[in-house]
């Protein structure tokens, strides 16, 4: 099996190849320079700060994308996996980066120049417009996740930011019994709150009977409220 064989399956679970036969995707690669990196775990693969003229499409592993901010607080932005992409405003927009992206464990990475396309071509090939109309969809997805992000951090409480979080991983293991991939401090910086208020607040959700919890495993409890969920039109 070939490494462009290898990538299928994930490459297929990206929205930058949606609706894209087998020949259609390796016809696209081969319209955009593309190279492969493996990174260890605990690596940065982007630094706040820098400019990014790729985007990245996670083929294995799993990235934090982080932001400190000028206390040194971290605030983690999102937990990404493979067939997610990272990059799409900076590589697209040229603009330079404002998170920094760190692997979790050892994780590969393809990288597309994509303004090899935007900017240096003229577009003829149906498989290269097609392509561009994903990448399209791509940015208005990460867009709308970032203004989902901003309204909880700014008019939330912790229960119901905890509440939003964990109705939104019930949605996706359509179970009420499920592990989260973050830990304590992870969850805690991702939903921009103090690590000891939330674990106060979750014990608190605990003794009123709305969810029990070992560590990453959580089970919401029929008295537990789930926020509605919001499918996304795309995938």
């Amino acid at each position: 099996m070939t490494d462009e064989e290898r990538m299928l399956p994930v490459l297929k679970k990206s929205l930058l190849f949606r609706n894209m036969t087998d020949s259609e995707i390796f016809e696209a690669l081969g319209a955009i320079a593309s190279h492969r990196r493996v990174y260890p775990k605990r690596t940065l693969v982007m630094r706040d700060g820098d400019t990014m003229a790729q985007v990245g499409v996670i083929l294995s592993g799993n990235l934090h994308l982080f932001h400190i901010d000028a206390n040194g607080n971290s605030n983690l932005m999102e937990h990404l996996g493979a067939g997610e992409s990272i990059g799409l405003l900076n590589a697209i927009g040229e603009y330079r980066l404002h998170i920094s992206a760190e692997t979790t464990e050892e994780t590969e990475v393809l990288f597309l120049n994509v303004s090899q396309l935007l900017r240096d071509h003229v577009l003829t090939a149906p498989v290269q417009i097609r392509f561009l109309q994903n990448l399209t969809l791509a940015v208005a997805q990460q867009a709308h996740r970032l203004t989902r992000k901003l309204e909880d951090s700014i008019r939330r409480s912790t229960r119901e930011r905890l509440q939003d979080y964990l109705s939104d991983q019930f949605h996706q293991a359509g179970s009420r019994t499920f592990s989260i991939p973050l830990n304590r401090q992870d969850l805690a910086d991702f939903l921009f709150v103090d690590r000891s208020a939330m674990s106060n607040e979750l014990c608190k959700m605990r003794d009123e009977g709305l969810l029990k919890f070992d560590k990453s495993k959580f089970e919401l409890l029929i008295e537990m409220p789930i926020t509605a969920d919001e499918p996304d039109p795309n995938k």
